[in-house]
């Protein structure tokens, strides 16, 4: 098998005249690095508006052309010719082969959904590719192929590949284990309050803080400024600020999806990022990050790490990854689930709350709230409002369940910042 690594890469667009960053493939061969040109090309006009979906879809040919490299009809072919080779047998091969595998290991992951998008990710590469002028031996259709892992035709197949006994768990029940490590539910209180505790950097509990006050992505987190320009010529740390408002707009740039859009930030979370991360910490990383390369650091970045390098939202899936396995050895009860996007959640929760009252817990509230609606499509960023709604008024039950002190103690300042909020459930200090 070769070996197939991905690199992210950032660096000024010819094309565009704009600083872009994505991933690229590159395959070791008898010794030679070679650039994988039509999946790099393809992950350059495909994935800008996204570093993780870049990663993700590398990811996903990187481990489709390290199983082609395997078969025997690739034997002697270089990797940068198997697009031109690979037809739609070898991506519904490649999909047996992840399935046997699975079931060898006895394993949850990848479940049969995961196999199946992964592999709709390679008909998005061939798409692109015959959409581009060149020649593929893969036939795009709506009605492709669809591995039906439960038929038992098909369970005795995977489970020959495997070399499992018959008796070995079926990937029905494998599946069912892997739905149930997804979260359909909030992050609780403690959960919070545990995470908060166990990140060793502030920057990220500060980060976490602000997106529990505002709905952000993490990739709009990291581009949160120190003193904003332009649309956001306001922003400024909380003590420079003009006061008077409760809230204030800040508009998020090139979002997921390339979109930008308006939310609202309460100025309490300001004053709590300012006490909690820039007072204490800003001035001394901004001079770590001058001394390592070479130049100020520009107030259009305000989150750095202690080392002095920007945050970006790999970091923090990674130091958040390492807060909860901290978190798992001091609270049993904090579930391995909980992800930093779960403060994405929490926002619109709370504002339902607050807008509904009571009245969250009747029929009423199933009944789309255009303006809520709207204020919810506004700050999340989504485009379906009916959908986002429905979701949102699901968790405000679900958190009015699990509170001690019911609505009447949720809904009394409905201008207080998410801090507040959960200090008055559970006793939280975000400070």
């Amino acid at each position: 098998m070769i070996s197939i690594k991905k690199t992210q890469v950032a660096y000024q667009s010819v094309e565009s005249n704009r600083h872009v960053t994505h991933y690229i493939l590159i395959a070791e061969e008898m010794g030679k690095k070679v650039l994988l040109s039509y999946p790099n090309i393809f992950l350059y006009s495909s994935t800008l508006s996204s570093i993780k979906t870049s990663d993700r879809y590398a990811s996903i040919i990187a481990m489709f052309f390290s199983f082609l490299s395997t078969e025997e009809k690739f034997a002697g072919r270089s990797a940068s010719t198997y697009h031109i080779l690979a037809d739609n047998r070898d991506i519904k091969r490649w999909q047996e082969r992840r399935q046997a595998e699975r079931v060898k290991k006895q394993s949850a992951r990848p479940s049969s959904e995961t196999i199946f998008e992964d592999a709709k990710v390679l008909l998005i590469f061939f798409q692109w590719l015959n959409a581009s002028g060149h020649l593929t031996n893969v036939k795009i259709d709506l009605k492709t192929w669809i591995p039906d892992f439960k038929n038992e035709q098909m369970l005795s197949y995977i489970r020959a590949k495997a070399k499992v006994s018959i008796s070995a768990k079926n990937i029905t029940v494998l599946d069912k284990e892997s739905r149930q490590k997804k979260s359909n539910s909030l992050i609780t209180n403690d959960e919070i309050k545990t995470l908060l505790a166990s990140y060793t950097d502030p920057v990220y509990k500060a980060m976490f803080s602000l997106g529990l006050g505002s709905a952000m992505r993490p990739m709009d987190l990291c581009k949160f400024p120190y003193i904003g320009a332009g649309k956001n010529k306001h922003i400024l740390s909380f003590s420079e600020m003009t006061k008077g408002e409760s809230t204030v707009e800040y508009t998020v740039l090139e979002s997921k999806g390339r979109k930008t859009r308006t939310i609202t930030l309460n100025m309490k979370d300001l004053e709590i990022l300012e006490k909690a991360y820039i007072k204490p910490f800003y001035a001394e990383r901004a001079r770590k990050y001058k001394e390592k390369y070479g130049k100020r650091c520009p107030p259009s970045i305000l989150f750095l790490n202690d080392k002095g390098d920007p945050v970006t939202p790999e970091k923090i899936s990674n130091r958040t990854n390492d807060a909860k396995k901290k978190a798992m050895r001091g609270s049993p009860n904090f579930r391995e689930k909980v992800r930093f996007y779960d403060t994405r959640h929490w926002w619109p929760t709370q504002y339902l709350i607050r807008t509904f009252g009571k009245d969250i817990m009747t029929e009423a509230a199933d009944v789309l709230n255009l303006a809520a609606g709207e204020v919810l499509k506004n700050q999340m960023g989504h485009e379906d409002i009916s959908t986002t709604f429905k979701y949102y008024v699901d968790m405000a039950r679900m958190l009015i369940h699990r509170s001690r002190g019911g609505v009447n103690e949720l809904v009394t300042a409905p201008d207080e910042s998410v801090a507040d909020f959960l200090e008055k459930t559970d006793g939280i200090r975000i400070l």
